[in-house]
């Protein structure tokens, strides 16, 4: 078993009981997830709990942390060198915007034949797409296809779900897989005139970034580890590093 698969199948065993849903995850196996980035949705109360599970993995070796007003981002290196990236968000937003309700998100997250929680196919399908139309790219090929493989009734409930809250003239979901601007335009209109997205609440959401950076330029955000019998300990010589519990 790999470094990569037996870190993962830890830290989700060890989350099971948290309140999250891995968003994009299209991997039938953990052997099969190649993802650069895990990405998920977490209930705000949970991220340090997560942390902790992450921190004291027994298959790292360092663990660099960066914390944004929306967004938490671990870049970690496994004992065999290689790297993985784990997304921690707990809202949807961009550049101030909020796009999609968290918290519905987590409310309807099922899990899946591996155990792990997952957003429900209307809103992982939204954000997938959602995410990538707003960066004014197309859906990746390989995520197109995993919902491409989608039965009947589920497609039926996406396109009724996108339909529904963008309004959006389709005939069949693969449209939404390309990039297009009439429908980038029309959905940034229809997010924009949410009550959400206030302009004094984008601003408030916009400042909070740049108290974050500043915040972020003066904190050492490295862990390293060195694995010992009795499990790992901070390698001597190193920068005392953020505390992630």
């Amino acid at each position: 078993m790999s470094e990569r698969v037996s870190f993962l199948t830890h830290f989700f065993s060890k989350i099971a009981n948290l309140n999250y849903a891995t968003l994009g995850f299209t991997a039938s196996s953990i052997e099969e997830c190649n993802d650069e980035t895990i990405q998920m949705v977490v209930a705000k109360n949970d991220i340090r709990k997560i942390l902790n599970v992450i921190e004291l993995s027994p298959y790292l070796r360092r663990i660099s942390y960066h914390e944004k007003p929306f967004i938490s981002t671990l870049r970690l290196t496994l004992s065999n060198g290689h790297h993985l990236n784990i997304h921690l968000i707990n809202r949807f937003v961009r550049k101030g915007v909020c796009y999609i309700n968290e918290n519905e998100v987590l409310k309807t997250s099922i899990l899946n034949s591996l155990n792990i929680k997952v957003a429900e196919p209307s809103y992982n399908f939204e954000y997938v797409w959602l995410i990538h139309c707003l960066n004014q790219r197309g859906v990746p090929e390989n995520q197109s296809q995993f919902f491409a493989q989608y039965d009947r009734e589920t497609r039926s409930k996406i396109f009724a779900h996108i339909r529904g809250r963008y309004f959006l003239e389709l005939n069949t979901l693969d449209e939404l897989f390309p990039f297009h601007r009439k429908f980038y335009k029309k959905i940034t209109e229809k997010i924009l005139r949410r009550k959400e997205n206030k302009w004094f609440r984008q601003w408030m959401r916009k400042s909070l970034y740049v108290f974050y950076a500043a915040a972020n330029t003066v904190r050492n955000n490295k862990l390293k580890v060195q694995f010992q019998p009795k499990g790992y300990a901070k390698a001597l010589g190193t920068e005392e590093p953020i505390r992630l519990l």
